[in-house]
C-alpha cells in the first residue's frame, strides 16, 4: 500500500506534465490511503500527496501548478468536509455560503486575480491580523516583512500574529506585536490539517466579535493554514489580503522579500513605498545570554562562525557528511571558533555527532553546550556544539561573524540579522525557486548553487569563499 500511494501520485503529476488533466478517480484512490485506519498506510497516503504532489506544485512558481493545485485541494477539501469526523469543518464551510468543489475554487480564483486589492480604510483600523506561514524559514523571510509593514502602514492598529508557539523565539521581543499561538500539524493527518484553519478563524472572531468590518484587515501570507487562501477567514473576503507569489514570479532575479514588498505597496495603495528587509524581535534574555557566552569564550578577539547543516527534512539539499566535515575543519583551521548547531530531529542530531566524533581524532577540541550556554572555564574548545531552541541560537547568530548553511531557516535568521553569510543550495526543483528563496538582507550573502554540480566542486567554490574570511 504504501508503494502504491507513491505510483498514484507520480501517475497524477506525470498526467499533469502531459497535460491531460487531473484524474479526479486518482485523487479520490490516493484519499482513501491518506484516511486509512492503519496509522502507517495513513501516513504513506498522505506523504505522498503533499511530499510528491503538493509541495512540487507549490514550489514551481508557476500559474498552471498553482491552479491545478487549487484543483486538486479543492477536491481533497470537499472529500474531507463529507467525512462523518470531519461534519464541524463541512458546517463552517456552509456558513460562509461554500457547498461545492466549485464554490471554492470560483472564491479563489477571484482573489487571486491580478487587479483583486481593495483599499483599507487606514485610519480606521484598529487590528491587523498576520497569518504565518506555517515553517519558520518562511515566516522570517516573509511574514516578517509584512509585519514590519503592518506597524508602518496602520500605527493606530493592534499587529496580530497567529503562528506557532516557536515564533515567540524570534518575535517576541517586539512589544508592539501580539503572538497568538497557532500550531499546524504538518506531520499530521487531513483533518487536523484543516482544523488549523478552525482555530485560525475562532481567534479572529473572538478579537473582532465588536468590531466593524473597517475597523481590521487579515493579511494572508499565502500561508498552509488557510491551504492558499482556498479556506476563508471572513465572510466576502472584506479586508482579507492575499499575497499571491505568482503575481510577480516573472521576476527572475527577485527574491520573495522584494516581492512581498511590492505587493503591500500594491494591495494598500502605495501608502508606504520604502522597501523593507526580514526583521527579527529576539527576546533580551536570549541575547544577554548570547553577550555573557561570547566574553566568556572570546580570548584573542577570535572570529566567531555559526554554522548549521539543516535541511528540515529534506535531505535532498544535502550534500553529504564529508562535505560538511570538510568545511567545519577549514573554519577551524584558519582559526575560527565554530558554533555548529546541532539541528533539529534524531537524523540531524547523528548528523552533526559524525563531524564531531571526526573532528575529535583530528585533536581538535569540542565542547557541548544546551541554551543554559555553559562550557568548562579552563577549556579552549576549536568547536561548540549548541543543542537548544532557535531563539537563543538566533542570539548566537546575531554575535558571531559568519554563518554558514544549507537552504534553510538559519540562512534567513542570518539575512534577518544583517550577518554576512555563505549558503549552499542543493535539491531545488528550479533556478527559480531557488532565485525566489535566496536569504534577503542587508549583509552580504554568497551563494552557492550545487544542483547537477560535482561534489568535489561545490566543495571547492566553497573553499574558495570561505578561505578569504
Amino acid at each position: 500500500m504504501t508503494k502504491r500511494a507513491k505510483v498514484i501520485a507520480k501517475k497524477i503529476m506525470e498526467e499533469h506534465c502531459l497535460g491531460i488533466g487531473i484524474d479526479k478517480q486518482r485523487v479520490k484512490d490516493l484519499f482513501d490511503i491518506a484516511i486509512h485506519k492503519d496509522e502507517s498506510l495513513a501516513k504513506s497516503g498522505i506523504d505522498a500527496t503533499f511530499k510528491a504532489i503538493i509541495e512540487p506544485l507549490n514550489d514551481s512558481f508557476n500559474a498552471v501548478d498553482r491552479d491545478v493545485y487549487y484543483e486538486i485541494f479543492s477536491y481533497v477539501i470537499q472529500m474531507i468536509r463529507d467525512l462523518p469526523e470531519a461534519v464541524h469543518i463541512d458546517l463552517t464551510l456552509k456558513t460562509f455560503g461554500l457547498f461545492t468543489q466549485q464554490d471554492l475554487l470560483d472564491r479563489v480564483r477571484d482573489l487571486i486575480l491580478p487587479d483583486k486589492v481593495g483599499q483599507a480604510q487606514i485610519h480606521n483600523v484598529k487590528k491587523v491580523f498576520i497569518i504565518s506561514r506555517v515553517t519558520i524559514g518562511a515566516d522570517v523571510a516573509i511574514t516578517s516583512i509584512i509585519i514590519e509593514r503592518s506597524k508602518k502602514l496602520f500605527p493606530k492598529a493592534k499587529v496580530l500574529f497567529l503562528a506557532n508557539r516557536k515564533n515567540y523565539e524570534l518575535f517576541g521581543g517586539d512589544e508592539n506585536i501580539q503572538i497568538i499561538p497557532l500550531d499546524y500539524q504538518r506531520r499530521g493527518g487531513l483533518i487536523s490539517r484543516l482544523e488549523s484553519w478552525l482555530e485560525a478563524l475562532k481567534n479572529i472572531n473572538r478579537e473582532t466579535k465588536d468590531m466593524e468590518p473597517c475597523e481590521y484587515v487579515i493579511i494572508d501570507s499565502n500561508s498552509r493554514i488557510t491551504q492558499l487562501g482556498l479556506l476563508p477567514l471572513v465572510r466576502e473576503d472584506t479586508g482579507y489580503y492575499l499575497f499571491e507569489p505568482l503575481a510577480y514570479a516573472d521576476e527572475e532575479m527577485r527574491k520573495l522579500g522584494e516581492d512581498v514588498n511590492e505587493w503591500l505597496n500594491k494591495a494598500f495603495g502605495c501608502a508606504i513605498k520604502d522597501f523593507t528587509y526580514p526583521r527579527l524581535n529576539v527576546p533580551a534574555r536570549y541575547n544577554e545570554a548570547a553577550k555573557e557566552f561570547y566574553q566568556k569564550l572570546a580570548k584573542n578577539n577570535e572570529f566567531t562562525v555559526t554554522v548549521n547543516f539543516g535541511v528540515g527534512g529534506n535531505d535532498d539539499k544535502r550534500i553529504s557528511e564529508d562535505f560538511e566535515f570538510e568545511v567545519v575543519l577549514l573554519l577551524i583551521e584558519q582559526g575560527a571558533k565554530v558554533i555548529l548547531d546541532e539541528g533539529f530531529g534524531v537524523d540531524e542530531t547523528e548528523r552533526a555527532d559524525k563531524v564531531m566524533v571526526r573532528l575529535k581524532e583530528r585533536g581538535k577540541v569540542v565542547v557541548r553546550v544546551n541554551e543554559g550556554l555553559v562550557f568548562p572555564a579552563a577549556s579552549n574548545p576549536n568547536l561548540i556544539a549548541y543543542k537548544g531552541g532557535i531563539g537563543q541560537f538566533a542570539a548566537l547568530i546575531s554575535r558571531s561573524q559568519f554563518y554558514v548553511g544549507y537552504d534553510s531557516m538559519g540562512q534567513h535568521v542570518a539575512a534577518a540579522l544583517e550577518i554576512p553569510e555563505l549558503v549552499v543550495f542543493n535539491g531545488y526543483p528550479s533556478e527559480k525557486f531557488s532565485r525566489k528563496w535566496h536569504p534577503y538582507g542587508k549583509g552580504k550573502i554568497k551563494i552557492i548553487h550545487a544542483e547537477g554540480k560535482a561534489e568535489k566542486d561545490v566543495l571547492e567554490s566553497t573553499k574558495n569563499i570561505l578561505s578569504v574570511l
